[in-house]
């Protein structure tokens, strides 16, 4: 049975068995993978967020994905479990565009870690990527394109969505739903979290 509210080790061990490589966000370009960040999975800590300037304030989401643009730029998806709407709103403020931009923390020795990946046994994470041709050791990038899922207990949920409207790069889930990963209607909904969304027809580089 579903939970209708999971507690934090639940939402944890939830977004673990959601991919760690994936192009279910179509790549910008159609290029390279979206890497699972958080939450962790191997013994490197994984990337952070913070406001440019900032290295003790960081924030670190349930879940991320990212993909990098090059090692310049990087495109992020989050999923944030709320527990409550105080948790909620508190969650909401850290993304808030008006407020600040987002830079992207994440080490070399993440991105040395061998993961486990489809079709190509085992590999370090910056080859995992396929947006490197050498590994690009520590970055600290900003944020070009984000994308928030924010997971909301179900009795909260309904109560929540008739009351407000998101902005642009917010998404909103019941607790029950995000265990529904691999649905058809789920993975269409998280699809439309990828910028190639927005645009009707997508352009190819050679």
């Amino acid at each position: 049975m579903s939970s209708e509210k999971l507690c934090d080790k639940e939402a944890k061990d939830l977004l673990l068995r959601w991919p760690r490589r994936t192009k279910l966000w179509p790549p910008p370009e159609g290029r390279g993978f979206w890497i699972r960040g958080q939450p962790k999975d191997g013994q490197q800590p994984g990337p952070r967020l913070s406001s440019p300037g900032a290295y003790l304030f960081t924030t670190q989401p349930d879940g991320l994905w990212v993909h990098f643009k090059s090692p310049e730029s990087c495109d992020v998806v989050v999923v944030e479990i709320c527990g409550t709407i105080q948790n909620l709103n508190d969650k909401r403020s850290r993304y808030i565009p008006a407020s600040h931009s987002l830079i992207l923390t994440c080490t070399s020795a993440w991105l040395r870690e061998e993961i486990s990946v489809q079709r190509a046994g085992r590999c370090p994470r910056w080859r995992a990527c396929a947006s490197f041709r050498t590994n690009p050791g520590e970055l600290r990038v900003p944020v070009r394109h984000l994308r928030v899922l924010y997971g909301i207990p179900n009795k909260l949920y309904n109560k929540w969505c008739r009351e407000h409207t998101p902005t642009g790069y917010e998404f909103f889930s019941s607790h029950s739903s995000l265990e529904t990963y691999n649905s058809q209607q789920m993975q269409r909904f998280l699809r439309q979290m990828s910028s190639a969304s927005q645009f009707r027809t997508q352009v190819r580089y050679s």
